[in-house]
This record gives structure tokens, sequence and C-alpha cells, in this order.
């Protein structure tokens, strides 16, 4: 989708991988090494340095060790959340089956055009607000019938609350159109981020992802608490 938040070096189908870099800044930022944070952890430096990369899934203790020697304000366990369902969504899709490879739609391309509710926007807790995206359908194939999908849980604590889907006005190419969802902030002080991923279905009723090769977490939202 338009407006990726991982930088371009990152596997962008491996959300684990977003998870890492960002644990990875924080500790660059703090100017910490890999190799204090396993001694601190209890862990080998090269675990570290997998998880880092975003070739190991972190455990859910060592997320939340980086949370709070960080002060990450819950943004890390936002990202695992989106990591720890991203299985279980993908057999969802699919009706508990492996998912197929599916390819890019010949000429089926997006560009980010703005949006709204910027990030790090201040809510009150369980405060309801709406977000926009604007984005242009910059291909040669008309989006009908598409909608985004929530990555990972749509609740919990800590987490914006949205619904499963959200619906995507149909737009011609070269058009530009506005997509909506009604959120909810998280209920206590923390920073958080949910991912929505511009989906289709196919002809045999199966929902597939929209450019499958680039943007894997899609459209953002971020606001604190």
């Amino acid at each position: 989708m338009p407006r990726p938040l991982e930088p371009p070096e990152l596997d962008p189908r491996q959300p684990k991988a977003v998870l890492g870099w960002t644990m990875r800044q924080l500790r660059r930022v703090a100017n910490v090494s890999g190799a204090q944070i396993a001694k601190e952890f209890g862990c080998s430096p090269s675990h570290i340095s997998r998880v880092e990369r975003g070739t190991s899934k972190p455990s859910r203790e060592l997320v939340q060790f980086y949370e709070e020697r960080f002060e990450a304000d819950g943004m890390l366990l936002s990202l695992f959340e989106v990591v720890e369902h991203a299985a279980e969504q993908s057999r969802r899709r699919t009706g508990g089956h492996r998912p197929p490879l599916v390819q890019a739609e010949p000429g089926d391309a997006s560009t980010f055009v703005g949006d709204t509710i910027p990030h790090g926007t201040l809510m009150q807790p369980g405060e309801f607000f709406e977000k926009e995206w604007r984005v242009r359908n910059s291909g040669k194939v008309p989006w009908v019938g598409r909608q985004l999908e929530r990555q990972g849980p749509l609740t919990g604590p800590g987490l914006i609350t949205s619904e499963r889907y959200v619906s995507v006005p149909d737009t011609k190419p070269g058009k530009v159109t506005t997509i909506r969802a009604s959120l909810r902030a998280p209920s206590y002080d923390c920073s958080s981020i949910a991912y929505f991923k511009m989906v289709k279905t196919l002809d045999d009723g199966t929902l597939a992802m929209c450019f499958p090769e680039s943007y894997q977490l899609g459209l953002d939202v971020l606001v604190k608490v």
C-alpha cells in the first residue's frame, strides 16, 4: 500500500522485520549495544541480532523488556500483536488452508496522497475518532469491491479498536479516493499503532492481499493516549 512505515531494506512481507527494526532503532537511539542488552536480558547476543534483523520472532518477555528499557510507551507491544496474529489471520483468509501465492495484478498500483490524524496525535482514553486516508489509483486496474483489512487483533489492552474490514470506494485508474475508518483509542496511557492492508475477493471466494510484494503493513494510524 501507499506509505510504508518500514525502511526499504526490510523484507516488506515480514511484519516481524518491522518489529525487529523498531527494537533496533530504539536501542541505537539510547546508545546501548546489542551485547549489553543480551547480558541484561539473559540471552545470547546472536539471538538479539536475529530478532533485530527480523529473522527470529522475539518472545513477549523480550518485547516487554525493550518496552520498559527504552520507554516505548506500548509501541513495541502493538507491533508484537500484529506479528503474533499474522499466521492466524492468513489461515482465516484461506479457510484454514495454506495461503496460495497471489501475484500482483499486472498494472495495479497505488500512491499515498494524504491522511488525517497525524502520527502521534494525542487522544483521550477510549476516545472514538475517524481516520481518513486519501489514495490514488495510480495503475491501470479499476478498484472494485476492495476493502482494507485490519492486520492483527481488532482490540485488546493498549491497542486501537477497529472493525476487521473497511470499505474502499470503487475507484477508476487515475482517481483519488478517500477511505474512512471508525476507530477507538486505547483505554489507558500508551502509544498504539494499527495497520490496514488492501484486499480483494478472488473468483473462488479466497481473500487475497493486493500488492503482495510490497507494503505488507499497508496504511497505518498511530495515536498517543
